[in-house]
């Protein structure tokens, strides 16, 4: 009798270290996912100039590397349902550092597009699977962790690479050090393999799906037009400030990484207060901020103007994106979370590759001051775009939690 009153306290130990375990690795894995692209934003004029090419073919890596993180995401529900996902997640990560000792070796530029390749196939198997697991598995504490560990990696990168090139280092060195974090993930994945599942795993029947195509249809065009908010910002903030409004190169590292240091605290905030917080009023008063952030940036009427509005920008795009994946499996249903996952960050990839390479476009053919106005443009659709979101849902699915 002792021995069977014990057990279960045993059991249920073990079960919270496990489940413990495997929260720290997905967070340690989102870090990463963060960043090779803020990594990028920063380095890439140095990488322009040592390469010989454009500023605006910054767009040709970020369409490459969003097509293909796009494809593995659009894929993900029957990916996990075929392979286990822990597997999956192990993969990922041995492609993301071969890619990116590939970045750091590159001596053309043919290289780096090659090389973006598997880098965001690797990207979307990464974000996917994580994201469907947190929201149909944890609830917004766990949302906010992952995503804020992801804020962090997006903002230690443009510090890093802001150090080395001020410490006489070449970018190449940056991207060494990713490909070495990357492989040390791929030995932490197989550590939580067991233990990351979707709920269609192995399974041959179709997946239930609440709600209509609709408002899927809807829910991804919001993901779509919110990641080129944020994509853009990263990308192109940098670019803005320094050839645009003649920012010294060092300060404007320092604001970029101040951004999505300010994006990380936010997502900090949600996962240790997220399951109090009422998601819709915070949603709405999210993108609002990030217009504000954003219209400040392109105002600039002092210097510490833009690096204020980079800041508040970041801190209100911080828990978009988690708010709404959360929202997912109330909206689409627990088996079919997988599949909408998937389709919202493909379309996310989607307008990193797309919304970027566009503002590129416009770069060469108007100059870098165009960025502001078209990031302020981008910005007030996302917010309407959230907006009509929320209606349609609460219209469609009844729900009983609170949002």
């Amino acid at each position: 009798m002792p021995f069977r009153l014990m057990n279960p306290r045993i059991v249920y130990l073990h079960d919270m270290s496990s489940r413990t375990r495997s929260l720290v690795v997905l967070a340690y894995g989102f870090v990463l996912l963060g960043m090779p692209g803020s990594a990028l934003g920063v380095a890439w004029p140095s990488m322009a100039q040592d390469l010989a090419r454009d500023l605006g073919d910054l767009g040709i890596l970020t369409a490459v590397t969003g097509g293909s993180y796009a494809i593995v995401s659009l894929a993900s529900g029957s990916l996990t349902k075929r392979f286990p996902a822990g597997a999956l997640l192990v993969a990922a990560a041995i492609a993301a550092g071969v890619s990116l000792v590939i970045y750091a070796g590159a001596d053309g530029f043919v290289w780096l597009v090659l090389a973006s390749i598997p880098l965001g196939l690797a990207g979307g198997a990464i974000d996917s699977v994580g994201n469907a697991f947190v929201a149909v598995n944890r609830g917004a504490k766990a949302m906010g962790i992952i995503h804020a560990a992801f804020g962090f990696g997006a903002m230690i990168a443009p510090l890093m690479i802001t150090a080395l090139v001020a410490l006489g280092l070449s970018w190449r060195s940056g991207f060494g050090i990713l490909a070495g974090g990357e492989f040390i993930l791929a030995v932490a994945y197989l550590t939580i393999a067991s233990t990351v599942r979707m709920p269609m795993e192995g399974r041959n029947e179709k997946p239930v799906r609440l709600g209509r195509k609709r408002l899927l249809s809807f829910s991804v065009w919001t993901f779509f037009i919110y990641a080129g908010v944020e994509g853009s910002t990263g990308f192109w903030a940098f670019t803005l400030l320094v050839e645009g409004q003649g920012m010294d190169p060092t300060v404007a590292g320092l604001a970029v990484a101040l951004h999505w240091g300010a994006l990380f605290v936010s997502r900090l905030v949600l996962g240790v207060v997220g399951d109090k917080m009422p998601y819709n009023a915070t949603l709405t008063a999210s993108t609002l901020g990030i217009v504000v952030g954003l219209a400040l940036v392109w105002w600039n009427p002092a210097a510490w103007v833009p690096i204020f509005g980079l800041a508040l920008a970041g801190f209100a795009s911080g828990p978009v994106f988690p708010l709404e994946v959360l929202l997912t499996p109330r909206r689409f249903g627990g088996e079919f979370t997988p599949w909408a996952v998937g389709y919202q960050l493909s379309a996310a990839i989607a307008a990193i590759a797309v919304i970027p390479a566009a503002i590129g476009i416009l770069v060469n053919l108007y100059g870098p001051l165009v960025i502001g106005p078209v990031l302020v443009a981008i910005a007030i659709v996302m917010t309407l775009s959230v907006e009509v979101l929320r209606i349609m849902a609460s219209n469609e699915v009844p729900s009983t939690t609170r949002v």
